[in-house]
């Protein structure tokens, strides 16, 4: 580690402590083909009580023991990325602000922090450290063809592809940080990278769903938190709301049914049970549906609780 020097806590005795450190994580229920509480690599980085750094080990697995001088100090816990320590500015707040971006994260291999703060003043101590997803997850499992219309329920219905549109592309390690770079805005791509798109979009989906039939098959993205407090429905680019949307076909004929998510949370996930489709959605997807178009309900499993509700748009 470049840049870094262990610093010396010696108090009036000079003695040092044995300390193990382990990793903790809220039990998740998995869904889709992913290992979600997957920990490849980890890093546990010490710090004083001023915040400075002190040391840093790397487990075999999810913990590790060292020696430190009696002291207060500090744990902060990275998990499933290549961050090491930055060569100058060794400090728990530049860990904290380390800049980590969304392509960072993968289906098997979602980035992880946590720190703890402990007291240490004899040997056998042992340090948990809960850790928590940088990400946030939505997921969509039945789409329903229900069109109000008579004239509507004997179109064909083709569901294209289901994408993320609005969404950030860097959080701070320990988040907190207001989004900055922006992927698939207005639900277009603009020189994203493949693993982007992967995790943000499923394409070539291209499924009929005759009136009162449903499209059932899971369908999941991971995003980053969106604190954005305004939305917009305008095409010139602003900060808005990150939206699911799902593009289809109505004989022959594009439609986008966009669903809004507000405040999204680290660490939560968002999960859609049904979407049900009563009529032709927007040409556009960044445009906003007009009077009742799709009813949709979100729940939350597995993760942090998110939000629930029921909507009609």
């Amino acid at each position: 580690m470049q840049g870094c020097e262990e610093k010396r806590h010696e108090p009036d005795t000079g003695k040092r402590y044995t300390v193990s450190f382990s990793l903790t994580n809220a039990e998740t229920r998995l869904t889709g083909n992913t290992d979600e509480n997957a920990i490849n690599k980890a890093l546990f980085i010490i710090f004083d009580e001023a915040g400075e750094y002190v040391t840093s080990v790397r487990p075999e697995g999810t913990s590790a023991e060292t020696e430190l001088y009696g002291g207060d100090y500090t744990v902060a816990a990275v998990v499933n990325t290549g961050y090491d320590i930055p060569e100058s500015g060794c400090s728990l707040v530049s860990v904290r602000k380390s800049s980590i971006p969304l392509e960072a994260n993968s289906k098997n291999n979602l980035v992880m922090y946590g720190e703890k703060d402990f007291t240490l003043e004899k040997s056998g101590n042992d340090i948990a450290v809960e850790i928590k997803r940088n990400v946030s997850k939505i997921s969509l499992e039945n789409i329903i063809n229900d069109m109000a219309d008579p004239v509507f329920q004997a179109m064909n219905l083709e569901i294209r592809r289901i994408f993320v549109s609005n969404v950030s592309g860097v959080s701070y390690l320990a988040g907190g940080n207001a989004p900055s770079v922006w992927y698939n805005m207005n639900g277009e791509w603009n020189g994203e990278p493949e693993i982007i798109k992967a995790m943000l979009c499923d394409s070539d989906i291209n499924h009929p769903i005759p009136y009162k039939n449903g499209y059932r098959q899971e369908c999941y993205y991971y995003v980053y938190p969106n604190d954005t407090p305004e939305d917009s429905y305008e095409y010139a680019w602003c900060p808005r709301f990150t939206r699911l949307v799902v593009e289809a076909s109505l004989n022959g004929e594009t439609c986008y049914y966009p669903i809004t998510f507000g405040e999204i949370k680290a660490n939560h996930t968002y999960k859609i049970e049904n979407l049900t489709i009563t009529k032709p959605g927007t040409k556009h997807p960044w445009e906003k549906t007009e009077g009742e178009t799709c009813g949709f309900t979100v729940s939350v499993c597995g993760w942090e609780e998110g939000s629930n509700m029921d909507e009609t748009i």
